[in-house]
């Protein structure tokens, strides 16, 4: 509450139409002082009547006591992180819930009032098979939430998984042909269930878009608040500083924790190539115009319109817009780094 007071100072002009309360688990924290913080923002900020406001989830650790403050503060959309509806794949993900807790907290929310709710499921899991991915894609569509995101797992080093997976070999991974395979099978069950594919990641019913996903690929400007938060503001990027102990120095003293070795203003061309590579994960893709209007140059006189021809098939050029095709998700990050 205190950062957000100071930082607020920066930001009177700026309307907020987006609020995301993500983790780590932030339904950890008391309803209350959930509730303190979006107080705090809303008499700091200049935060419009229709703002998406989203709070992250764990099924295990969300209550109704918890849903009932949420709405009352004006939270708007929830995002469950269910992963799987299958008990043996959460138990080798090291899930602290069960389906049967995704099920109950997801219902919970709807009879409480919530018409906004994501759902996060998972894939590339070891010891998780198609039948196994299907049911849980299937399930997911059965309680048609308005956005379900999909995410191939991803082993950070230092983490318990990579421990099992990469020291111990305990677990292993599907083969990257199993993987492919289970991202469109999904997009496919979700497609005839009427989700719009509108990111490499995330579909949703028609006008449920993430807002604030958006944001993040469409170079709009975005304030992380709290530790190590990163934000993107005035064409400079930067980060706020992970020790707590310097987080709590800088609040105590008045000033923005932030991190000043994180700061990095790129050159305008480096920032194209980001503008770039953002744009590609939509599946609108990137927009000449918009292009033109934050840079003040035509597209293809900074890149080179025969990467179309590189990546044909899987890099489209229409007469306003650049995007991939399905199969050319599957090779986005290749695709996307010829404009780094």
């Amino acid at each position: 509450m205190k950062e957000i007071r100071i930082r607020a100072a920066d930001w009177r002009d700026k309307k907020v139409d987006s609020i995301y309360i993500g983790g780590g688990t932030p339904s950890l924290l008391s309803e209350w002082d959930i509730g303190k913080i979006l107080d705090t923002i809303r008499e700091e900020f200049n935060v419009t009547e229709d703002a998406e406001i989203t709070i992250e989830v764990n099924p295990a650790t969300v209550s109704d006591e918890k849903l009932i403050r949420y709405l009352r503060k004006g939270i708007n959309r929830l995002s469950i992180g269910v992963q799987s509806f299958d008990n043996h794949v959460l138990n080798v993900l090291g899930r602290i819930h069960t389906k049967n807790d995704a099920f109950y907290c997801y219902q919970r929310a709807m009879k409480l009032g919530f018409k906004n709710i994501n759902i996060d499921i998972m894939f590339g899991i070891p010891q998780q098979n198609m039948k196994m991915w299907k049911d849980t894609v299937r399930q997911a569509i059965f309680l048609r939430p308005t956005h379900i995101s999909l995410y191939s797992l991803q082993v950070e080093e230092g983490t318990e998984m990579f421990k099992k997976v990469y020291v111990d070999e305990l677990l292993e991974l599907p083969a990257e042909e199993t993987d492919r395979e289970m991202y469109h099978t999904a997009l496919r069950m979700m497609r005839t269930a009427g989700y719009e594919h509108y990111e490499i990641s995330n579909g949703a019913l028609p006008g449920y878009s993430s807002r604030h996903n958006m944001k993040y690929w469409s170079y709009d400007e975005y304030l992380g608040l709290g530790l190590g938060a990163s934000s993107f503001a005035g064409g400079v990027r930067f980060k706020n500083c992970e020790s707590m102990y310097e987080y709590v120095q800088a609040i105590k003293e008045g000033v923005a924790p932030i991190d000043t070795a994180s700061v990095e203003k790129y050159t305008l061309r480096e920032e194209m190539g980001i503008f770039a590579f953002t744009g590609l994960r939509k599946a609108e893709g990137i927009d000449f115009k918009r292009f033109e209007e934050v840079f003040g140059m035509d597209f293809f006189d900074v890149y080179d319109i025969e990467l179309v021809n590189k990546y044909k098939g899987k890099l489209l050029y229409k007469q306003d817009r650049l995007f991939l095709s399905e199969d050319g998700m599957d090779i986005s990050n290749k695709i996307m780094a010829e404009f780094i």
